[in-house]
């Protein structure tokens, strides 16, 4: 586990990392609005996962998440429309229901 330090507005967590993952971080982070001093806030990212508000999904699932694309297609047209040239599944939530 990282190095663990106590700072005034939480902990200092350190840990070692490809050199351009602290950056690539900061991208997501912004991207998802997390900012800070103009730059994306990689700690927001980690609390997010660490309380579950942010779930990750390996590459290698997207046979699974195209299987289900598939299905719904099949169930319900008029709610999943499946781009077949880049082979993801894009939902479109008909007007009035409800998310899952």
């Amino acid at each position: 586990m990282g190095r663990k330090q106590k700072s005034p507005s939480g902990i200092i967590f350190r840990a070692r990392v490809a050199r351009q993952t602290p950056e690539k971080l900061e991208k997501l982070a912004a991207s998802m609005g997390h900012l800070y001093g103009g730059k994306g806030k990689p700690g927001a990212i980690l609390d997010m996962l660490a309380s579950g508000d942010l779930v990750l999904v390996p590459k290698t699932a997207t046979d699974v998440i195209k299987s289900v694309a598939q299905f719904l297609e099949e169930t319900s047209p008029s709610a999943v429309k499946l781009d077949r040239k880049r082979g993801d599944g894009t939902q479109t939530i008909p007007a009035g229901s409800q998310q899952i």
